[in-house]
């Protein structure tokens, strides 16, 4: 790509050590471009609140005399589909240019264009129980059906699993990585990252070959929450990082949203925790597109329309004798063996057999002793 004088002063400002976002957003604020800067004598950068180290440096290495890390940068972008995006780009996403601290710089990989689509953002728990993990998964294919990219932090856990719902289905889904573009993280989800640039992209505001950092990962959440229309929440507890996603959406003034689930599962306390603070209760994909007034595609509330009857009055149709019997004796939270032989009068052998033949069916699901409706 053939950058203007001011794009480069763009790209090495965002590279340069010691100037962050924050730091970034103050001088321009003042009236100050990055192309202004490196025209700037040192006592006038110092004016800025910039440290002699920091003016120093910034002085030695004009866009002219780049370091190393911003010809690692322009080399990089030379690549098939690698794209380097500045808040000084045409394109740059609006939602995203509207938040505090906006990164100056973004890493693109795959789709730039899939970064300004209406997107949502789906994060939670690391380690999701197999109720949560398979709501994040079903969640994120019905919302990329529905015309939404999906955005998540390719983390293991429910973020890999929202990811992989919309690739299994074609869709487009943004990955936003805590560390450099070049070192996915976890390297478990590589190629789930090489799937997810089949339609979407993966992004970072990181150099080249950052590693994973603590400290990196509430940066990242921001742009997650920040790129989204709304951010729902799928599965967390109240020490989760996923609240602090949920945290930097309000402050960005956007939705937040959450899927309850049983009162003593503790993987639910962050999302009940934040629906008793406001957030919108999310029970089903339509419900996250009526929040956010969108329109459903007509091909799309036609197959709604269709699918609108429940589970349990089409299964109810199927269903006789004991395994009827068994099935209404069954909720969503889970039942033990000993409370569903008092329920539904079977004896244990019964009982088993009838749960087995469920199982099999895909009507219910067992969990720690536990027996639910799927």
């Amino acid at each position: 790509m053939d950058w203007s004088a001011q794009q480069l002063a763009w790209i090495n400002l965002a590279l340069a050590p010691g100037i962050g976002p924050k730091t970034l957003q103050k001088i321009t604020a003042e009236g100050v471009s990055p192309y202004d800067i490196y025209h700037m004598p040192f006592d006038e950068l110092k004016g800025l609140g910039l440290n002699e180290k920091i003016a120093k440096y910034l002085l030695d290495h004009p866009p002219n005399k780049p370091d190393a890390r911003v010809e690692a940068a322009l080399r990089w972008e030379q690549l098939p589909n690698h794209h380097l995006m500045t808040l000084a780009c045409d394109d740059y996403p609006v939602q995203l240019q509207h938040i505090a601290t906006a990164p100056p710089l973004l890493m693109v990989k795959g789709n730039r264009q899939a970064l300004s689509f209406a997107q949502v953002a789906m994060v939670g728990s690391r380690y999701p129980t197999s109720s949560g993990a398979q709501q994040a998964y079903d969640f994120a294919q019905q919302l990329s059906n529905l015309g939404l990219t999906v955005t998540s932090g390719l983390a293991r856990g429910v973020d890999a699993l929202a990811h992989q719902g919309v690739v299994d289905v074609n869709g487009t889904t943004i990955g936003v990585l805590g560390t450099g573009i070049d070192d996915v993280y976890p390297k478990t989800n590589q190629t789930l990252a090489e799937q997810i640039l089949d339609k979407g992209a993966l992004i970072s505001e990181f150099p080249l070959g950052t590693k994973a950092m603590k400290g990196h990962f509430p940066r990242r959440n921001r742009i997650v929450s920040g790129l989204s229309l709304a951010t729902l929440v799928v599965e967390a507890t109240i020490k989760s990082g996923s609240l602090i996603t949920a945290r930097q959406a309000l402050e960005q003034n956007r939705e937040v949203m959450a899927i309850p689930g049983a009162v003593h599962n503790p993987q639910k306390a962050g999302c009940h925790f934040l629906i008793r603070q406001g957030a919108k209760l999310i029970e089903t994909p339509e419900q996250v597109l009526e929040e956010l007034s969108l329109q459903l595609a007509p091909q799309n509330q036609a197959l709604n329309n269709k699918q609108g009857c429940t589970q349990e009055s089409s299964v109810n149709l199927d269903l006789q004798g004991e395994q009827l019997k068994v099935y209404d004796a069954l909720d969503y939270d889970g039942l033990d063996m000993e409370s569903l032989v008092n329920k539904t009068r079977l004896n244990v052998g019964q009982l088993s057999m009838v749960l087995m033949e469920l199982e099999l069916s895909g009507l219910l699901k067992q969990e720690q002793g536990l027996y639910a409706r799927s």
